[in-house]
């Protein structure tokens, strides 16, 4: 009887905590950037795609990725190799739909595409002279030569004690 009334308070104590506790809340915040990269231009509400002309290729604003064709199909890319984006003239598309290079030949004719040299970076390679004590070194060392040459003439008093 001990033990059932033990276990009856535990119980009761366990059911007292759970209706006094706090109701748990779920809060899920979803944030999609839909809108233009930090290089491109403003958009309309609702724009999906830019044109660009450099890739002859699409910028997918909802998917954030680039669309380029090759190997004979269009693929979706993360970074156009070789470009910088913020060289890019790209061109507002008022297109709604998944496809937008199906009307690509129009957007050839009407957007030329720009010729966009790519450049290497310069490397800038800095020459700071010698490491320290070296310049010292390297003065010590030809005045030594110098004062060997000029001195003794091979008749024993020099380091090469008159031998070639």
């Amino acid at each position: 009887m001990n033990c059932s009334l033990k276990t009856l308070c535990v119980a009761l104590v366990s059911v007292v905590a759970l209706a006094l506790a706090p109701a748990a809340q779920a809060q899920v915040n979803v944030n999609v950037n839909v809108g233009p990269p930090a290089w491109g231009p403003p958009v309309p509400q609702g724009t999906q795609f830019y044109y660009i002309p450099e890739i002859d290729g699409y910028y997918d604003l909802y998917a954030q990725q680039y669309i380029v064709f090759r190997n004979g199909q269009w693929v979706p890319v993360a970074v156009v190799d070789g470009y910088d984006p913020y060289q890019f003239h790209p061109v507002v598309l008022d297109y709604r739909g998944r496809q937008p290079w199906a009307y690509v030949g129009a957007h050839r004719d009407r957007y030329h595409r720009r010729v966009v040299v790519v450049q290497p970076r310069s490397v800038i390679v800095r020459q700071r002279g010698l490491p320290p004590g070296q310049a010292k070194k390297l003065y010590r060392q030809g005045y030594r030569e110098g004062r060997q040459n000029n001195q003794g003439n091979g008749n024993g008093h020099g380091r090469g004690h008159g031998r070639d």
